[in-house]
């Protein structure tokens, strides 16, 4: 994994200092390693369909493949004859598909992560906001990387 060598880099900062990895850090990075996995999903979705095919040869592409599937929230796949239900284009495309369901997935964590955080309500030093940030980073890459490298 290109990515590692972050992590590594990463260990020496915390173990060395008084900055801990408390249950809040670890739900919230958690929930940001989510976020980035529905991304990481959706671009091999979007621009490497037929590696995912490859691995999963009976996946649905009416469900899977962004090409076919965009069509689902609408009524007989007709753009023109409108939403195929209620809010199918908008609020509720995430039912429709697993490229919308993917960003749904992305943005539900993260903001979940970020009310989680700013609910821990902890002051700290600045440092630790540094801390944070590396932490939260490698959360997030290493979300991606694992869902996005499955497939490279």
């Amino acid at each position: 994994m290109k990515n590692s060598f972050l992590i590594l880099l990463l260990l020496p900062i915390f173990s060395l200092s008084q900055y801990k990895i408390d249950k809040n850090k670890i739900l919230t990075g958690s929930l940001v390693a989510l976020s980035a996995s529905a991304t990481g999903f959706n671009e091999t979705l979007m621009h490497h369909y037929p590696k995912f095919k490859a691995k999963f040869p009976n996946a649905n592409d009416q469900w899977f493949n962004p090409q076919e599937s965009w069509v689902n929230k609408y009524k007989d796949g007709n753009v023109a004859q409108g939403d195929k239900f209620p809010m199918a284009s908008s609020l509720l495309a995430f039912t429709t598909d697993q490229y919308h369901l993917n960003s749904f997935i992305r943005n539900a964590s993260m903001v979940a992560a970020v009310t989680f955080n700013l609910g821990h309500n902890k002051k700290q030093k600045f440092i630790y906001y540094l801390y944070d940030a590396l932490y939260y980073s490698a959360c997030y890459t290493l979300g991606f990387y694992v869902t996005y490298g499955a497939f490279h």
